[in-house]
C-alpha cells in the first residue's frame, strides 16, 4: 500500500515539474486577460469576469481526466519518460503560435506518432538525452495510440458540452467595413492525465487490467498536464449550433483514429498508426480551415435590424438575464416606446422608473413580452450589451 501511495505521489509531483503545465497556467491568464480587454473594446464592460474564466474550466478538466486516467490506466497504457518529453516538446511547440486553436491532443499526438515512427538511432554526449531518445524509439504504438486517442476523445467532450456555455460577445468590421456582431467560444482546459511509466527498461504495452499478464518489469505513474484549447469566432449562427457541429467533427476524428490504431494493434503494423495521426492531424487543421471558410462566406447572423436594436450579449446575473433576455434577439420597444437605439432605450426605461416591459423578437422570428422591476441602483446596469453604431464603438470595434 505504502508503494502504491509513493507512485501516485511521485506521479503527481511529476505533473508539477512539466514546464507544459506552467506554461499552460499563464496562457489561461493570459487569455483571459485577452477576453475581457476585447468585451471592453466592443462595449465598455466585460461580460465575464477575469478569474470566472479561469475558475469554470478546472470542474470539467477534472471530470474529464479522472475518466480519461481511468481508461488508460485500465487499458495499461504505458509510456516512457523519453515518449512524455516528446509530446510536451510538440506542445511546446504548439504554444510558440499563440493560437488557442492549434492546442490540441490531435496536432500535438499526431506530431509524436510521426515523430516516434522516423526517430533515428542517434547518440549524444548526454545520458539522460541518450535514454529519452531510446525510449522514444522503444514506445508502443499502441500505448502512445491509446494514449492519442483518449486526448482527442476528451477535447470532443469538453467542446460538445461546456464549449459553448459562457460566449464572448464581440462587435467586429464586416467584410463590407460595416459592423456586425460576434461571439467567440474560446476556452483552455488543463486535463490531468494519470498513466503508467515503465522504470526498468522498455516496456510495451501492458495488457488490460485486472487481466494484466505477469511481468518483471516494474512501473510507476505519471500525471501529465494535456492541454485542450479552442477558439471559434461565430458570425454566422448561434454558439451552441456552430460549437456542437465542432464537437462533432472532433468526435468522428476520434473514432477514425481509434480504428487506425485497433488495426494496427491487430496486423501488428505501425504504419496503420502513423498513417492514422498524420490523417487526425490534418483533420484537426482541416476544422480549423472549415471554420474560417464558413466566417468567410455565411451570411452575418447578428447584424442592424430595420427596427429595433440587436441584443449581441447579457451579463450573467444582470437585471437582463433574469429577464429572460438572450444574445441575437430584437428588442423593438420599451415601456410601449419605439426604440432604434441603446440611448433611445435607457430613455424609455426612465418613463417607468420601479418597472419595465420589453416587447422582443426572439430568435425565432416570434414577438414576446418580458417584465421585470427595475429598481433605483440598476441605472445602466441592466445587462445588456447592443450592435450599436455610435461614434465611440464605430471607433473601438474589433476585426474579424
Amino acid at each position: 500500500m505504502a508503494d502504491v501511495i509513493r507512485s501516485i505521489l511521485l506521479g503527481i509531483a511529476a505533473f508539477f515539474i512539466n514546464p507544459v503545465f506552467y506554461l499552460l497556467v499563464v496562457g489561461l491568464f493570459l487569455f483571459s486577460a485577452q477576453r475581457v480587454r476585447r468585451e471592453r473594446r466592443s462595449f465598455r464592460v466585460k461580460a465575464y469576469g477575469m478569474f470566472n474564466t479561469i475558475f469554470r474550466s478546472i470542474a470539467p478538466s477534472l471530470i474529464i481526466g479522472a475518466a480519461g486516467s481511468a481508461l488508460l490506466l485500465i487499458s495499461g497504457t504505458a509510456l516512457p519518460a523519453g515518449t512524455i518529453v516528446l509530446i510536451s516538446c510538440a506542445y511546446l511547440a504548439i504554444m510558440l503560435t499563440t493560437q488557442l486553436r492549434f492546442l490540441s491532443p490531435a496536432i500535438a499526438g499526431g506530431l509524436s506518432l510521426i515523430v516516434v515512427y522516423f526517430m533515428p538511432d542517434v547518440h549524444t554526449s548526454y545520458p539522460l538525452v541518450n535514454q529519452w531518445i531510446a525510449g522514444i524509439r522503444h514506445t508502443s504504438f499502441l500505448s502512445l495510440g491509446v494514449f492519442i486517442a483518449v486526448g482527442m476523445l476528451a477535447e470532443s467532450v469538453l467542446v460538445y458540452l461546456w464549449g459553448a456555455n459562457q460566449p464572448s460577445p464581440r462587435l467586429i468590421n464586416s467584410r463590407r467595413g460595416g459592423m456586425v456582431g460576434a461571439q467567440e467560444a474560446s476556452e483552455l482546459w488543463i486535463i490531468p492525465l494519470f498513466f503508467l511509466v515503465p522504470l526498468s527498461g522498455p516496456i510495451g504495452h501492458i495488457g488490460f487490467w485486472p487481466l494484466i499478464p505477469g511481468t518483471r518489469n516494474s512501473f510507476g505513474l505519471a500525471l501529465f498536464p494535456l492541454g485542450v484549447g479552442m477558439a471559434q469566432l461565430i458570425t454566422y449562427s448561434l454558439p451552441k449550433e456552430a460549437v456542437r457541429k465542432t464537437g462533432h467533427w472532433l468526435l468522428i476524428t476520434a473514432g477514425g483514429f481509434a480504428v487506425f490504431i485497433a488495426l494496427a494493434a491487430v496486423l501488428r503494423m505501425p504504419l496503420f498508426a502513423v498513417t492514422g495521426g498524420a490523417l487526425a492531424l490534418v483533420s484537426r487543421l482541416a476544422l480549423i480551415w472549415h471554420q474560417h471558410v464558413l466566417r468567410e462566406n455565411k451570411p452575418f447572423y447578428y447584424i442592424r435590424p430595420n427596427k429595433g436594436i440587436r441584443v449581441i450579449g447579457v451579463i450573467p446575473h444582470s437585471l437582463g438575464a433574469k429577464m429572460g433576455i438572450l444574445p441575437g434577439e430584437e428588442i423593438m420597444r420599451v415601456n410601449d416606446i419605439d426604440v432604434v437605439s441603446e440611448y433611445d432605450f435607457y430613455q424609455a426605461l426612465q418613463k417607468h422608473v420601479a418597472y419595465c416591459k420589453l416587447e422582443v423578437i426572439d430568435r425565432f422570428g416570434e414577438p414576446r413580452f418580458a417584465k421585470g422591476p427595475v429598481h433605483e441602483e440598476d441605472g445602466h446596469k441592466i445587462g445588456l450589451l447592443f450592435l450599436e453604431s455610435d461614434q465611440w464603438n464605430g471607433n473601438l470595434k474589433t476585426k474579424s
